[in-house]
């Protein structure tokens, strides 16, 4: 492959043309909204997983969290009624032990998309964040996403956390995007160079 074919993008994907994923797309809809309130460095990571999330999941809105604008319109969207923000805080709520009529009632999932130190970050500049009902994961699956290091062996990528949420809220076609998930990070994988495959 030429230098000039490696540095050009996808339209759609946005990736290299040598590790275009659209070929392994699957496309999913659902009634939740998902909102990834992004993290202006995490948005520029080549290793991002909520872009990914959201060439499958039509009902995604990425937020730029730096943005003003774009964070008013957030909020002028979702309510304290029917929104769930997923971060593992004390009051938050398991995912896992939400009753059907509960799990149904919940039309916004918010993530926070940055690292721990970010996305804690964003609660305290960001106060309205903290209004909202919170969930957890009480029993997350592993992550795999093996392309991007985690800092602990608990924590999920942005994808995963999503598909997860999800499927406990009652999803029950989001797996589609799991399988995605691991055909891409394996084309990714066989894209990097050696030396590149274990940074984060």
């Amino acid at each position: 492959m030429s230098q000039a074919t490696k540095r050009l993008h996808c339209a759609h994907c946005h990736y290299p043309l040598g590790q275009c994923v659209c070929h392994l797309i699957q496309k999913v809809t659902g009634d939740v909204v998902v909102w990834v309130i992004q993290d202006k460095h995490e948005a520029k990571h080549a290793k991002n997983s909520a872009r990914l999330f959201a060439l499958c999941y039509a009902n995604t809105r990425i937020v730029n969290f730096s943005d003003a604008e774009q964070m008013s319109f957030f909020f002028s969207m979702v309510n304290l009624d029917n929104t769930l923000l997923l971060y593992p805080s004390e009051q938050a709520v398991a995912l896992e032990a939400l009753q059907q009529p509960e799990a149904s009632a919940i039309k916004h999932l918010v993530l926070l998309d940055g690292t721990w130190p970010k996305a804690k970050k964003m609660l305290l500049v960001d106060e309205r964040l903290t209004q909202f009902r919170v969930g957890k994961f009480a029993h997350a699956p592993s992550s795999h996403y093996e392309i991007r290091k985690s800092p602990n062996s608990e924590a999920l990528s942005t994808l995963e956390a999503a598909v997860y949420a999800l499927e406990c809220l009652g999803d029950l076609q989001i797996f589609k995007i799991r399988h995605f998930f691991s055909s891409a990070i394996a084309l990714q994988w066989s894209k990097q160079p050696e030396e590149h495959k274990h940074r984060s």
